[in-house]
């Protein structure tokens, strides 16, 4: 199953504070540095806010590979990128719905849409001219206590 939520953003800066340290996956070291400075998350996800939306995903065919997207997943997307191999992208392909998937370009040059979880199939992309991306997705969100990102979208 595949749906789609686009989400409202915010054109302006949203200035967050920042630690330049990375955490260890372990326990953080009390030695460590805490400065922080301020991070614009607006800059960080939405690059070319024009072209750059914020949307969520659902279904389980991303879940299970090295980028994490899950269903629930708030997805950046960008639409001035080019889309490259093994990029994340949603796309259209035989005037069908949206999808999320990987994009691949095999070593015999063909292109195809590939699920992260094993148990779907690859599509391949056999007719380009049917086939369209709607943006590259450059940064995923996920909760890690589910149903709070409701909350916070309202309506224009």
């Amino acid at each position: 199953m595949r749906e789609f939520i686009v989400v409202s953003v915010l054109h302006q800066p949203v200035w967050l504070p920042f630690i330049e340290s990375l955490v260890p996956a372990g326990f953080p070291s009390p030695a460590l540095d805490h400065e922080s400075a301020a991070l614009d998350l607006n800059a960080l996800l939405l690059p070319h806010p024009d072209a750059t939306y914020l949307i969520r995903c659902f279904g389980d065919s991303m879940m299970g590979g090295e980028d994490g997207i899950r269903s629930g997943s708030l997805l950046a997307v960008d639409c001035t990128l080019k889309p490259q191999s093994n990029d994340v992208v949603i796309a259209s392909l035989d005037g069908m719905d949206y999808t999320l998937k990987r994009l691949i370009q095999r070593p015999d040059q063909s292109w195809w849409l590939v699920p992260d979880n094993p148990t779907y199939t690859a599509v391949p992309i056999e007719s380009p001219d049917v086939f369209t991306v709607w943006g590259v997705v450059t940064h995923i969100v996920n909760e890690t206590r589910p149903g709070k990102l409701g909350q916070h979208v309202r309506a224009r």
